[in-house]
């Protein structure tokens, strides 16, 4: 009896403890600690060289920013292709695929990646990106566009490829799977922000558009695009005037919210400058830049000046070209300025609009106008310029202001108009294609899932990086306040640039990663 009643007493302590708050915490100790992941069944993993023969295929379509019909219509037909079900949400495409035997009851993942790319060629290669794909060269160690002719795709098309990859094939173990390809992610996301809301039934969002392997992202700036327009006076040249052409080239250019940080110049801006200094100056032609989010890596410009300020414009130019190659030699080596004196044209801008131009180019600062004081090299806000034309009385200028916090990218961005709408020559100005800054909680169950899962697959931590680059998942964020995220991709150099490469063991590394994280989802829900 005695004996009992001991029992009694110590089950109904033990009981007690069970339910305390001490037990709790213990409970959620092991989440902290990487679980041993279950070894693969044979062949459970395909090789990674899948990835690589589907990456070939995908830049074989053409899918410049905004213009990604083409590569819509291959995911439709992939598909079909392999019985999976689809939806096209306007020119977002989403592809879903059932759980493997086992795995019904795991929470729906969501792979996100984008469908378009930036397309920048080489000066004076010929390619029609909107009928041509893109060459590709694989030399065991990078992958590049053929010659370097071209920006690769890598971003995103190597994501891409991985997630296809995961949807082609019949052995990977994954819980229920959506699979969702925007458009128009490099411009102003267009994709993800016209996406049906509700139409995403995923718990857990893994975008696959970071460009460091090894890495999880864990913040990214926002932005807004600004543009000037100009409906020029197109006015008879007067006599008395030389003509010049003026030409930048040869910038390392890159990616505006990444290469940024690496101090080098901008063909637009390093023009502007010059020619802000120069009185008397007559505009006939400009161009340069590609995209606002692309570093401009050449331009050029038809200027006239009196014939009796020849020399002295020759000989300011000489020594701004000294002054620039001197400031530059180390963020742009193969900087190359030329001025070539040129038949007069017979049309021209005003004296009066064309000063009001360069002066607005030169007020708007290119770069990091503000260092982070949190984060080791990275901008709290930067802008870039580019791209530049003027063409049948229209002059345009567009501009994309980047930072961490909105009100200072406002901020900036109301500088750059006042500095072309003050001149009162004409300007028009706006904003547009706003997107917020990424700021994910760290402590988030699918972060520490996905930490966990790398250490335990790869031996070491996986690093946390912040970046100035923007990531839909901003959008997401907001329509999809429950969702969990994380982004993570394998190395890409260079992007938005002909120097694109992607590093072929990168791709192995993040396929496995991938393949672990979908297959070990259980470990996240318990």
């Amino acid at each position: 009896m005695k004996t009992l009643n001991f029992i009694t007493i110590f089950m109904a302590m033990l009981v007690a403890v069970c339910t305390s708050k001490n037990l709790e915490w213990f409970r959620q100790r092991p989440n902290n600690k990487p679980n041993k992941l279950p070894a693969p069944t044979e062949n459970e993993i395909p090789d990674y060289e899948n990835v690589l023969k589907i990456f070939k295929q995908v830049n074989g379509v053409p899918r410049p920013s905004q213009h990604e019909e083409k590569m819509g219509y291959f995911l439709v037909d992939f598909a079909k292709e392999h019985d999976l079900e689809y939806v096209m949400d306007g020119k977002n495409v989403i592809i879903y695929k059932e759980a493997t035997p086992g795995m019904e009851r795991t929470p729906m993942i969501t792979l996100q990646t984008h469908q378009d790319m930036v397309c920048v060629a080489k000066d004076g290669y010929e390619i029609d990106f909107l009928e041509q794909g893109i060459e590709s060269y694989n030399d065991g160690t990078y992958i590049r566009s053929k010659d370097n002719n071209t920006s690769l795709g890598a971003d995103d098309g190597i994501g891409v490829s991985i997630v296809l990859a995961i949807l082609e094939s019949k052995t990977i173990s994954h819980g229920p799977l959506e699979c969702l390809f925007t458009w128009d992610e490099e411009q102003e996301f267009s994709g993800a922000i016209a996406l049906t809301p509700g139409i995403l039934k995923g718990k857990y969002m893994m975008n696959i558009d970071w460009e460091t392997d090894g890495e999880l992202c864990i913040g990214t700036a926002g932005g807004l695009d600004v543009a000037a327009n100009l409906a020029y006076n197109i006015t008879e040249t007067p006599s008395g005037y030389a003509a010049y052409n003026l030409s930048v080239s040869g910038l390392t250019g890159g990616h505006s919210g990444v290469a940024i940080v690496n101090g080098g110049s901008n063909a637009i801006k390093l023009l502007g400058d010059f020619l802000a200094t120069i009185s008397d100056l007559r505009l006939a032609a400009i161009e340069g830049g590609s995209f606002p989010n692309v570093i401009s890596i050449s331009s050029k410009a038809t200027v006239l000046v009196p014939e009796a300020q020849k020399t002295e414009f020759e000989t300011k130019w000489e020594t701004y070209v000294a002054e620039v190659k001197a400031k530059y030699a180390t963020a742009d080596p193969n900087m190359e300025l030329t001025i070539v004196e040129t038949e007069t044209p017979k049309e021209s801008m005003t004296e009066v609009q064309t000063k009001a131009v360069f002066a607005g180019l030169a007020n708007a600062a290119q770069g990091v106008t503000e260092w982070s004081e949190t984060v080791k090299d990275i901008f709290e806000t930067s802008n870039n310029v580019g791209p530049i034309t003027m063409k049948d009385g229209t002059l345009n200028i567009e501009y994309l202001v980047r930072g961490f916090n909105n009100d200072n990218i406002a901020k900036l961005a109301d500088i750059i108009i006042s500095g072309f709408e003050g001149s009162m020559v004409g300007f028009t100005t706006r904003k547009y294609g706003a997107f917020s800054p990424w700021n994910p909680p760290l402590d988030s169950a699918l972060m520490n899932y996905a930490r966990n899962i790398y250490q335990e697959h790869f031996g070491k931590p996986i690093s946390l990086r912040k970046v100035g680059g923007g990531l839909e998942l901003s959008e997401f964020a907001v329509v999809y306040p429950d969702m969990q995220f994380i982004s993570y991709g394998p190395t890409v150099n260079d992007p938005h640039t002909i120097n694109e490469t992607v590093e072929v063991k990168t791709v192995k590394s993040t396929w496995e990663y991938t393949v672990e994280l979908l297959r070990n989802i259980k470990q996240l829900e318990n």
